[in-house]
């Protein structure tokens, strides 16, 4: 009885059927999965029998070495979701080995013998979310290598041979990638963009890569300082040599950057310009960050607006990658060799420019400029000089007050009314006759007497009588050169007639002589008429 129960057993357990855990293999149940795991089983093809439930397949260190048309699909694994392919020394991947396969989100083929990323082949798995390619020998990721895997959230290419990484490789990614490691491969440089649009990037692994710290990268370690991006091991330089060796987190962003490079202007390296003109010299700088420029003349820097001593005047300008200094009014020593040099914390640079100065001709010695100034100057004051010369001589000449006063005390004109005249006739006065202009010496004789006609013309009132020299004064005289009027009271004294011109002719006047003994009172007035004139009486003396 026990025999046939024996019997019976093996019956049901020698026979492989369908659904069977393969010796090299473990099946269970593992983080909530159905599970084969066939590690390292020398297998060298995908197991045939394995339960069609089967979620989780671990082929890790087997002989498979390519993965062939529906492979797995074939056998029955059309639940899979995760499936693990890492050191299998595996080279080719049929474009439909995963057919079919419509919830795999995990598939890891890494530290295999894959040498490019394998796009051919996520037509049919288009539901990824984990790709790890680490330890493959893949040297570039092409453009939109990952377009057709757009869930991917994880993606792995550590420990590859990596070293270019084309600007749109992780194109259609943008906003589900979040991990990613590209660290141990032979990365030098990346352009910022390809890695700066992965705006759900939560971390990114860059260590162990050849990294040339220039200004290429300084956009990239901005954006991961702005964005927080985490790294387990912070990236370390390789070059330049003055950074190699230096991580990236103790870095400045100005650490990053290139060298400056400096050359004169096209066309400029010689300039040429006259004495006194204004002398431009330009070079072009370029670098990451802006270099400062500086020029240098005879080992000491020009600074702007005026050199040290405050005697040459300069004007420094800088603007799209572009320095140019001028000189105002250069002179013979200021011809020479100028250094436009720039620099920034990648290092320095230099160009030379020449300057050559040529003296003006000897009878210039004013810029044109100068001696246009100097025309208008000296013309200005010649001309306000001119009208301030004419205002004075164009003005009326006005007499002190006094001197005319004085002439008229001195040169009064004795006009005696006629009627009065004739009261006085029983007084006989002695008639002269004037003599003519050029018989006037001084002092008229006592024979001679004045008269004047209505008219004002000069005339003699004796004129039948023979004129009569004019006798010399002398301290006697006659009865008839003084007559006293009874009751006034009032002398006739001798004058000298004095001619006085006017604008309508000449007036004839009298002045006492200084020889008169008067009294003081009586030498002011220089008429005729001695005291207070009588109201009666009158005398004309001839204009």
């Amino acid at each position: 009885m026990q025999l046939v129960h024996l019997v019976v057993l093996s019956a049901v357990i020698v026979p492989q059927i369908p659904g069977d855990c393969p010796p090299q293999c473990d099946c269970k149940w593992k983080s909530g999965k159905e599970s084969v795991i066939c590690i390292n089983g020398n297998l060298t093809r995908v197991p045939a029998q394995l339960d069609s439930g089967t979620q989780l397949l671990d082929l890790t260190g087997n002989q498979l070495t390519a993965i062939t048309r529906d492979a797995l699909s074939t056998a029955g694994l059309l639940n899979l979701q995760k499936v693990y392919l890492a050191k299998c020394r595996i080279k080719l991947l049929d474009r439909y080995a995963f057919r079919k396969l419509i919830n795999l989100v995990e598939l890891d083929l890494s530290y295999n013998a894959i040498s490019a990323v394998p796009s051919h082949i996520f037509d049919s798995i288009s539901e990824l979310r984990e790709l790890k390619l680490s330890g493959n020998p893949i040297q570039r990721i092409l453009n939109e290598a990952f377009v057709n895997v757009p869930q991917l959230v994880k993606l792995e290419l550590s420990d590859c041979k990596l070293g270019t990484i084309e600007p749109r490789a992780f194109s259609g990614l943008e906003h589900t990638l979040e991990w990613l490691k590209l660290d141990k491969n032979k990365i030098s440089e990346v352009r910022p963009s390809t890695l700066t649009s992965l705006l759900s990037l939560h971390g990114l692994e860059l260590a162990n890569n050849p990294w040339n710290c220039s200004c290429g990268l300084r956009p990239l370690r901005q954006w991961m300082l702005s964005q927080n991006i985490p790294s387990g091991v912070p990236a370390a330089c390789r070059s330049p040599p003055r950074l190699a060796g230096r991580t990236w987190d103790r870095l400045h962003d100005d650490e990053f950057a290139c060298a400056p490079t400096v050359s004169p202007a096209p066309g400029a390296e010689r300039v040429e310009a006259s004495e006194g003109s204004n002398a431009t010299m330009a070079c072009q700088v370029t670098g990451s960050p802006e270099p400062a420029v500086k020029w240098i003349w005879k080992n000491r820097p020009i600074a702007n607006v005026s050199s040290p001593n405050h005697k040459k005047m300069y004007l420094l300008h800088y603007g799209e990658s572009r320095s140019s200094l001028t000189i105002l009014s250069v002179e013979p020593s200021d011809a020479g060799v100028y250094l436009c040099s720039g620099a920034n914390k990648a290092g320095r640079a230099e160009a030379n420019v020449t300057l050559s100065v040529a003296k003006r001709a000897a009878d210039s010695r004013l810029p044109g400029g100068r001696v246009l100034l100097a025309v208008v100057v000296v013309a200005s004051v010649f001309g306000a000089a001119s009208c301030l010369l004419y205002c004075l001589l164009s003005q009326p000449r006005k007499e002190p007050r006094g001197s005319a006063l004085n002439r008229q005390e001195s040169y009064e004109k004795i006009e005696m009314n006629k009627k009065t005249e004739t009261r006085y006739s029983d007084v006989s006065v002695l008639s002269k006759v004037h003599p003519k202009m050029n018989e006037y010496r001084g002092v008229p004789s006592g024979e001679e007497a004045d008269g004047d006609d209505e008219g004002g013309t000069p005339t003699s009132q004796a004129s039948d009588n023979p004129r009569r020299q004019p006798a010399r004064p002398t301290k006697e005289r006659s009865a008839n050169e003084q007559i006293y009027l009874a009751g006034g009271g009032v002398g006739v004294q001798q004058h000298i007639l004095r001619k006085a011109q006017l604008p309508t002719g000449s007036l004839y006047t009298t002045a006492t002589t200084a020889a008169e003994d008067v009294s003081p009172s009586a030498t002011n007035y220089p008429d005729l008429v001695v005291g207070d004139p009588h109201p009666t009486a009158s005398a004309t003396l001839p204009r």
